[in-house]
């Protein structure tokens, strides 16, 4: 027990203090949102001292931009799920690499969620009373109840959901199914049902007939499907291209090894492998004597490579002493997508598939490998419990791919459309056939006797919503810049809607007829930009923690070398590959 808190400690001590290391752009980004966070903190200071009343709320509009904001975040953090149930459920291979980053915005944005409902409290010192068991929790009567128990359970199932796998990957084993896989699907279920309770807050408010509709649940998942994957996309390019350098980490010509360097493989070297790989000792001699044919053992000097992007080769190689870089060009950046140590294989899927490589490897240090032909390694795999343990590791690679990023554009079209056409049918309802109950909607859309304060709005919303859908159905999204000002587009249009176009309007007018307008204050709206970088800064703290145990380069076998050790390795490797680049 002692040395598994003692390894576990030293994870997150390590993940820690490489999230405070990183280059200019990353400490002027954390720089920025540190600043908005302190302007955030010092209008709630405001707020806490003097009262809601330095908000544009009131008696009549109770709920405001906090809740708005809150509504969306909710949707953002359920839209986890649409990378979840492709992977876990469809095996989809493309979204595998990028299920940890969907779990870790769901995560931040989760901790936004609370965070504006925090700042929403008159009286945020009596937040104890929705602690079950300890206040005044009327459970099951009140849908607030219901909302406190799925969001903080979403939190924590996310929250151990990206953790277990991640520290599995820094320990080099692989994650216990029955440990985890059953922590997947319960949260498929609650990611569902927060947005849906979020709905049924609306819902079951009797006296606000705007929101009495049984169409306000489909609504909002279809809307949270589409911002949600949308933000996935924008923020997954972003991290592609922050983790992608102009040049390569090593000089471009490197000559093929020396024949001097190779040498036919032994059994001695399979039972060095084994050290590092237990499973190994499961195959039985024969079949290792088997797979020896045509196996070569190379013994490489730092930077030479192994095998090159592109190139068509049938074997796979597995690491009996050093480290390899494996390194993914793509429109002309590099990024690394694994770190190699003993006992680790790579190579091994475009050789059992027989296509192209996939990425250029070349040595980190003075390197030797076992090269494999891919049908020595099928021999070797037919034993299950290497078979199950190179399986899983074919999965250890950061790859933030073009068509990963074009599956989730099918899933945010599918979604915008579903969300346009409730949209519609909700208007159709509300207008068609008129009745005392669609004051709410004639303000929201058109004004109601000289106050119109959310009508551009809603419009605006309306025609982002209906650009994005078109852009998102045409063939030219299927390019990254249209893309992109589709997700940009989906994204405002439906916090629009969504927010200050859902929340307010319930409140105007009043069930006694009186018609008062909110606007947020600035005060209102500096609390809300804090509350968005606190969160966009936690992503960015879990991102800087994941990216290098994804990659390979924070492990538990590489401990004894500092954080800033590493991240000054990879600098001064860029520096030194621009170097050579000009020379060459």
């Amino acid at each position: 027990m002692m040395p598994a808190c003692k390894n576990y400690f030293t994870f997150l001590s390590r993940c820690a203090r490489i999230a405070f290391v990183g280059d200019w752009r990353y400490y002027a980004w954390m720089g920025v949102l540190m600043l908005l966070c302190l302007l955030g903190i010092n209008a709630y200071a405001k707020q806490f001292v003097h009262g809601l009343i330095v908000t544009g709320m009131s008696d009549q509009v109770s709920w405001g931009v906090y809740i708005a904001n809150f509504t969306f975040l909710v949707g953002v953090a359920a839209a986890a799920v649409m990378l979840v149930i492709p992977v876990y459920i469809y095996d989809n291979e493309e979204l595998h690499d990028l299920v940890i980053f969907g779990e870790l915005l769901a995560v931040a944005a989760i901790i936004m969620c609370l965070a504006f409902v925090t700042v929403d409290l008159g009286r945020p010192d009596r937040f104890w009373h929705l602690i079950p068991g300890i206040g005044q929790f009327n459970f099951p009567g009140s849908m607030l109840s219901w909302d406190v128990i799925v969001l903080n359970g979403y939190l924590l199932l996310n929250v151990y959901i990206c953790g277990y796998p991640l520290y599995c990957r820094y320990r080099g084993r692989r994650p216990a199914k029955w440990f985890y896989i059953p922590f997947v699907f319960l949260a498929i279920v609650w990611a569902v049902s927060i947005h849906t309770v979020t709905a049924f807050l609306y819902v079951g408010l009797g006296g606000r007939p705007f929101w009495n509709s049984s169409i306000v649940g489909p609504r909002f998942l279809a809307s949270a499907f589409t911002a949600g994957p949308a933000l996935i996309i924008l923020a997954m390019q972003v991290v592609r291209r922050v983790t992608a350098s102009d040049v390569a980490r090593r000089p471009a010509g490197t000559a093929a090894p020396e024949a001097e360097l190779r040498r036919p493989a032994t059994l001695e070297d399979l039972d060095l492998l084994a050290r590092h790989l237990p499973e190994l000792a499961a195959v039985s001699t024969p079949v290792r004597k088997d797979s020896l044919v045509g196996a070569v053992v190379m013994d490489l000097p730092t930077d030479e490579v192994i095998l090159r992007q592109g190139e068509k080769e049938d074997a796979a190689f597995f690491v009996l002493k050093g480290r390899v870089v494996v390194q993914r060009e793509e429109s002309g950046r590099f990024r690394i997508t694994r770190n190699v140590g003993p006992g680790e294989q790579f190579g091994e899927i475009s050789a059992l598939a027989g296509t192209a490589r996939l990425a250029t490897a070349f040595a980190e240090e003075p390197t030797r490998v076992l090269r494999l032909p891919a049908d020595s390694l099928r021999k070797l795999m037919k034993n299950p419990q290497l078979n199950r343990i190179i399986r899983s590791r074919m999965s250890e690679r950061l790859m933030i791919t073009d068509r990963a990023l074009m599956i989730l554009r099918s899933i945010v079209q599918v979604s915008m459309l579903i969300n346009v056409f409730l949209l519609v049918n909700e208007i159709f309802k509300e207008f068609y056939s008129p009745t005392s109950h669609v004051a709410s909607s004639q303000y929201l859309y058109f004004g109601l006797h000289g106050h119109h304060a959310l009508v551009p709005w809603i419009w605006v919303a309306i025609v982002f919503n209906l650009i994005a859908m078109f852009l998102l159905v045409l063939p030219l999204s299927k390019s990254l810049k249209y893309l992109n000002v589709a997700c940009v587009l989906a994204i405002v249009g439906i916090w629009i809607e969504k927010g200050m176009g859902l929340v307010v309007p319930g409140f105007i007018p009043t069930p006694l007829g009186e018609i008062v307008e909110y606007s947020p204050t600035l005060n209102e709206t500096l609390v809300c930009l804090g509350i968005w970088a606190f969160g966009f800064l936690c992503y960015t703290v879990f991102l800087r923690m994941s990216i290098p145990i994804l990659q390979g380069k924070l492990s538990q076998a590489n401990e004894n070398q500092s954080d800033f050790d590493l991240e000054q390795s990879e600098t001064h490797n860029r520096a030194i590959s621009h170097v050579k680049t000009a020379h060459s």
